[in-house]
């Protein structure tokens, strides 16, 4: 984790509050970083969530991609505007 929060430049208050746990099951034994925008300079609070490796990889795959945005949508995060064209 220290590995990952430095290389995505996030200070230690921020990376701990996000990766509390998986936003999408609860998870909270290994729990990643996602940049909502996949733009790891923006760290705001708004960018940031936490998922867990299995959610984390399907995110990144084009068969789950669809169904995960979905589900951050209706959760009420902010989907970026290239994303929501897969909908």
């Amino acid at each position: 984790s220290y590995q990952q929060r430095k290389s995505n430049n996030i200070d230690l208050k921020t990376f701990r509050k996000v990766t509390k746990s998986c936003v999408l099951c609860g998870f909270d034994k290994i729990v990643d970083i996602y940049h909502l925008d996949k733009n790891k300079k923006n760290n705001s609070s708004e960018n940031l969530i936490g998922l867990c490796p299995n959610h984390h990889r399907m995110i990144n795959n084009s068969h789950f991609k669809f169904d995960l945005y979905q589900r951050l949508q209706e959760l009420g995060y902010n989907i970026p505007l290239y994303e929501k064209k897969l909908f």
